[in-house]
């Protein structure tokens, strides 16, 4: 079962499918996108029965902490919070490092022009990039940090950019497909994002 097999179950449950044996959770809520609450055994339940291609029922796992169903959830970037429990805070990020200004003298760091990521993308897309390639490297210049650095540090400089569209140019809730995005190293990052920037420069200038 694959990050893009519980998308899909996600996806599912909020169109509204419910021909599935699974009920409302009991003590537990995965958070989708900033406002939706599923339950989490359904999410795996359906999963599970798209990846294996016969019914998985409730019966045939458990959910909650520390459980296979609990962890795969996890593992492919989703939040899980005990019933009733506050929302955690987005995760906000500058459009780009120019929307970053630094007061030197008072010690401030002042953010503009902010979007927010999607929690749990970056997690997902390298879960499943893990789960095809058997390790991280760089899409663009083929760099594997984490031979050069080690684990887990190395991974660590892996990071997921959106192909088509820049955080700070999306409206409203812009969904994200996994293969809509794609694994760089950090250089190789910082220099798709500048081309971009030179290519807009130059779009505006003509």
């Amino acid at each position: 079962m694959t990050a893009e097999h519980i998308r899909l179950a996600v996806d599912d449950l909020l169109d509204g499918f419910t021909d599935h044996p699974f009920h409302e959770s009991t003590y537990y809520d995965l958070l989708v996108d900033g406002e939706d609450r599923l339950d989490p055994k359904a999410v795996f339940g359906l999963a599970a029965t798209r990846a294996l291609g016969f019914q998985v029922l409730p019966e045939h796992f458990n959910g909650g902490l520390g459980t296979t169903c609990f962890l795969a959830l996890d593992a492919a970037g989703y939040d899980i919070v005990p019933k009733g429990h506050p929302w955690p805070k987005l995760d906000v990020v500058p459009s780009s490092v120019e929307d970053l200004e630094f007061l030197e003298g008072s010690r401030r760091l002042i953010q503009h022009l902010k979007a927010e990521r999607s929690r749990g993308l970056a997690r997902a897309k390298k879960a499943e990039f893990q789960r095809v390639h058997g390790r991280l490297f760089c899409e663009r210049c083929g760099v594997e940090p984490a031979v050069i650095y080690g684990l887990p540090h190395g991974d660590a400089c892996i990071e997921v950019h959106h192909n088509d569209k820049a955080i700070g140019d999306m409206e409203g809730e812009h969904a994200t497909k996994l293969s809509e995005v794609q694994c760089l190293c950090a250089n190789c990052h910082r220099v798709v994002h500048s081309e971009i920037r030179a290519s807009k420069r130059r779009s505006t200038s003509c």
